[in-house]
């Protein structure tokens, strides 16, 4: 199978592509099934954001994550792994929820890589396995998730604007790594939503309704400035070690929950700074970081960096 790996450094922020990108030799092997025999790049080879193109989600998750310096740079053998998934049961709706198969991927990688337990931040809906074939084929994967015990610690946020305090879940705070496994997709309040916003699914439901109507907002999104800020904030609990966000079929309108118009750009991204993967993801909205203000409220926070002009994007095509 032929592919073409591109290092890009953008000199524009664009809505769909990136200017001054060159075409370089290809530093890692080709794919095994689970990519876990393959050499990490040496740290100055790592790009900022790793970008895999393809039909087959699969395949392009391992190769995103191959990319990003492999799951051992990420999950040691003996490691207590929490995944942070959006696609609990109120997801239903085509592109409304992370791919399944992009989730079976990191499980399997997680394993190869020796975890010693691997458990949800928040549950998959119960019918998520069926929404692929490779539920059915792959029966050790879809039953290595810990179920969530639904225990909660609340958390002194000092450095919050407008969230001082946030009731999450023990697990995203006590996992040796935290994965961040959302959907690059469309939201009626704050425009976009993906790996920063996907945070709120560690939170338990009464922080969340403070995101909501906690700045006096009779609405749901009647006030986005304080929900952005909110989500800001949160993300100053824990960041993920590793985010894996499902670009390949994503709501363009009618997010979060759909039904709406679907995008499919059929990608997956991974690294390990949220702003980055969400300055890129939003992208696939015909978005710039600019444009979604929680996004640049984290980079205040100095979370990442929301500028694609200055960051090394790696794009490989399956």
């Amino acid at each position: 199978m032929k592919r073409r790996d591109f290092l890009r450094r953008p000199a524009v922020l664009g809505a769909t592509a990136f200017a001054g990108a060159r075409l370089v030799p290809s530093l890692l092997a080709e794919p095994t099934a689970t990519a876990s025999a393959i050499p990490a790049p040496t740290p100055a080879s790592l790009p900022d954001i790793a970008v895999a193109e393809g039909a087959d989600t699969y395949a392009a998750t391992l190769r995103a994550v191959e990319l990003a310096g492999g799951i051992g740079r990420f999950v040691k053998p003996g490691a207590k792994v929490g995944l942070l998934i959006n696609a609990p049961n109120w997801w239903r709706k085509p592109g409304s929820f992370t791919s399944p198969d992009v989730t079976l991927a990191v499980l399997q990688l997680c394993l190869d890589a020796g975890a010693a337990e691997i458990t949800y931040v928040i549950d998959p809906a119960s019918d998520y396995w069926s929404r692929t074939p490779l539920g059915a084929q792959y029966p050790k994967l879809t039953a290595a998730g810990r179920r969530n015990p639904g225990d909660w610690a609340e958390i002194d946020i000092p450095r919050g604007v407008s969230l001082k305090q946030a009731k999450v879940n023990r697990v995203a705070l006590d996992c040796d790594v935290l994965i961040n496994l959302p959907i690059a997709k469309h939201h009626a309040g704050s425009g976009y939503t993906g790996c920063l916003k996907n945070f709120m699914g560690a939170c338990h439901r009464s922080t969340n309704q403070f995101f909501h109507n906690g700045g006096g907002a009779k609405g749901e999104y009647e006030d986005i400035v304080f929900l952005s800020q909110c989500i800001a904030d949160v993300n100053l609990v824990r960041r993920p070690d590793l985010t894996v966000c499902d670009g390949t079929e994503f709501l363009l309108t009618n997010g979060p929950a759909g039904p709406g118009e679907l995008g499919h750009a059929h990608k997956v991204v991974a690294g390990t700074d949220p702003v980055a993967v969400d300055a890129y993801g939003c992208t696939f909205l015909g978005l710039t970081a600019e444009k979604v203000a929680m996004i640049g409220m984290a980079a205040a926070h100095g979370l990442g960096q929301p500028d694609l002009a200055k960051l090394a994007v790696r794009e490989v095509k399956l």
